[in-house]
């Protein structure tokens, strides 16, 4: 178990980030903000789009399958080199015996290829599923895709963080990061999109979303 609460954690790491990371990425919000990147994505009451993704340990899982079971979490993030996300799939990790017993399944989804899911999986020990989206063709139809600045690629390619390696191509392409809660019907009963990646839905309110479906 972790010391802090995710809000702590996530606190703690906008704290630590420097420049220039601190300035790419108050513009990167901004220009998000402004464009309402937010605004095309998926909301309640839509249906969730059907799909089917390989997972991080080889299978191919649809949504119909894990509805089939009962409600169903999907949490949507950039990568593993992302710290923000990386404490979010923490907080899951921990949080998925609470969202298992109210009756759901959880499954995280990122564009990450090569074998990243899987020792992410295998190396942090997590029990739920880490789905595969390709070319972030899922996130695409949940309204999620943007493309980051050539500033920051340029700062990215730098530093080393090789996206093209990463995701298997060169459209340096991201999703939101988003947590949809999907009731059985394939309806969304409750989604948190925030073009501000240093913010995440706490996992309590993930847990308080599926105890109101009942």
């Amino acid at each position: 178990m972790t010391s802090k609460s995710l809000t702590d954690a996530l606190a703690e790491l906008r704290s630590k980030i420097g420049e220039p990371y601190r300035s790419l990425n108050d513009a990167l919000i901004r220009r998000l903000v402004e464009a309402e990147s937010a605004k095309a994505a998926l909301k309640v009451g839509d249906a969730c789009p059907p799909f089917a993704m390989p997972s991080a340990d080889g299978a191919i899982v649809t949504s119909a399958e894990l509805l089939a079971r009962g409600p169903l979490v999907i949490s949507f993030y950039r990568g593993a080199w992302c710290p923000f996300c990386s404490a979010e799939l923490e907080a899951l990790h921990e949080a998925e015996p609470a969202i298992r017993a109210a009756g759901a399944t959880l499954v995280a989804v990122t564009a990450e290829v090569g074998g990243i899911p899987l020792a992410v999986k295998r190396q942090r020990g997590f029990k739920f599923d880490i789905l595969c989206d390709v070319d972030n063709g899922v996130a695409l139809d949940f309204g999620l895709v943007f493309r980051i600045s050539p500033d920051m690629v340029q700062v990215f390619a730098r530093d080393g963080t090789d996206f093209p390696l990463f995701y298997g191509n060169d459209s340096w392409f991201l999703p939101v990061p988003a947590t949809y809660v999907v009731a059985r019907d394939s309806t969304i009963a409750h989604a948190y999109v925030n073009p501000d990646f240093r913010y995440r839905l706490d996992p309590a309110d993930i847990v308080g979303a599926l105890r109101s479906l009942g």
